[in-house]
């Protein structure tokens, strides 16, 4: 594995496709990246060839994917850029192993972090919709676990269980 300048994200190294790039034509002068789109409807798909000795027919190489929404050109260039960062993974030009490129797992974290605020939301509905002690018991164990543990949750269901129980 060949050893890139990386940078923090979310506490773990993650070589920027730039980065790695660099050292690619540093390392193989005579290499070539080439990648070839594809529009289906309004999905676009990015595949990444990778070779390191273009002039060699026993050359390394690999390809790298990726696909989105297509809505514009920043679209288009952020999937190039994945396709293009996963196949240079797959050769080794990585900052710790990893495949996925700094900007998926940001996004991945993102959408794991809207995910939570949604069942939290869901929750907070599911419970503000109780009218009794009864209601309250049955909704409680239909909240996902890790949601039950969240301390707004904790705090709204112990606040219906005092006023049903004072009621």
């Amino acid at each position: 594995m060949v050893k890139i300048k990386t940078i923090k994200l979310q506490g773990k190294d993650y070589a920027q496709v730039s980065e790695r790039i660099k050292a690619f034509r540093n390392d193989c002068p005579h290499g070539s990246i080439n990648t070839e789109p594809k529009i289906d409807g309004d999905t676009l798909i990015f595949k990444a060839i990778i070779v390191k000795d273009k002039n060699s027919h026993n050359s390394a190489d690999a390809t790298g994917h990726s696909f989105g929404k297509n809505s514009g050109q920043k679209a288009f260039e952020k999937l190039e850029t994945i396709a293009v960062g996963r196949a240079l993974a797959l050769l080794g030009y990585a900052g710790d192993g990893e495949i996925a490129s700094g900007e998926e797992m940001q996004e991945f974290l993102e959408y794991q972090e809207q995910q939570k605020k949604e069942s939290i939301q869901n929750a907070i509905e599911k419970l503000e919709e109780t009218k009794n002690l009864d209601q309250l018991k049955k909704v409680w164990p239909s909240i996902q676990p890790n949601i039950r543990d969240e301390k707004e949750i904790l705090d709204l269901k112990n606040k219906l269980k005092e006023k049903y129980a004072s009621s």
